[in-house]
């Protein structure tokens, strides 16, 4: 028997976007259009709700993979999604995530990796140079706080690779707790859920240009500490800095 259908947290929504909290274990596009996904609990919700004679157009802009949890973006019209695609390649969007990973890690940082996705095994390998087919990632990562053999960390990913975040950190000893196609030995919510959640969102509105800012609630199973919170708004400000320096020297050289 199916376990009733919860409609996820919407976080925003106008005519032209819709903003969600995406709870862990629903994959976001099935191959079958009849099979449950994000995509068709949101489309029936729409269509019912709205009391929509068609059907619903929702684009998908970005993605977070089954076991992950947090802010996601739809397109509620082609323009919108249209212009959505152009901020990400613009480097418009700003994605945080938060992570618990296995081990001690310290400090914070930047990452650069090579990654090369094996379709059979269906996993991101990272390699240290650049190779046939491989992907250049960038990740900063931000140490919060530690607690045993555990680490709370603050992930901001430059590139938006198939993977990227899992692979980095299993390469690096520190595979996220529940993942354990890459390396942890625990499991969250029967295999259901890792401890990967997309915590925060920002991109300028793709119709008004309004800069829009989310923040998704850490789900339960985190036992996130919430007094670290202010760590998180200190470190975003150095993330917004470093954004709007590589946008100055970038229109600098095109001067």
């Amino acid at each position: 028997m199916k376990d009733s259908i919860i409609l996820p947290e919407i976080l925003y929504e106008d005519k032209h976007i819709l903003v969600i909290n995406k709870p862990p274990g629903l994959i976001i596009q099935g191959a079958k259009e009849d099979k449950e996904s994000l995509l068709t609990i949101l489309k029936n919700f729409i269509k019912k709700r709205d009391n929509k004679a068609g059907n619903v157009f929702l684009g998908i802009v970005h993605r977070l993979d089954k076991k992950v949890s947090g802010a996601l973006v739809f397109a509620k019209r082609s323009k919108s999604a249209k212009r959505l695609f152009e901020s990400f390649q613009k480097k418009e969007i700003i994605k945080l995530y938060l992570a618990v990973v296995e081990g001690v890690l310290k400090g914070e940082g930047v990452w650069e990796d090579y990654l090369l996705w094996d379709s059979k095994k269906r996993k991101t390998v990272v390699l240290k140079e650049a190779s046939k087919n491989t992907k250049k990632a960038i990740t900063f990562y931000f140490t919060l706080y530690n607690f045993k053999n555990r680490t709370f960390v603050l992930l901001f990913p430059i590139t938006g690779r198939k993977h990227q975040l899992r692979a980095v950190l299993f390469k690096r000893g520190y595979p996220i707790i529940g993942d354990i196609k890459y390396g942890s030995k625990k499991r969250i919510l029967n295999g259901k859920a890792i401890l990967l959640h997309s915590l925060y969102l920002s991109f300028p509105h793709p119709i008004s240009k309004e800069k829009l800012e989310f923040w998704a609630k850490v789900p339960d199973y985190f036992f996130f500490n919430v007094k670290h919170k202010e760590k998180i708004l200190r470190l975003l400000k150095n993330v917004h800095k470093y954004l709007n320096r590589i946008k100055y020297e970038e229109n600098k050289n095109f001067k």
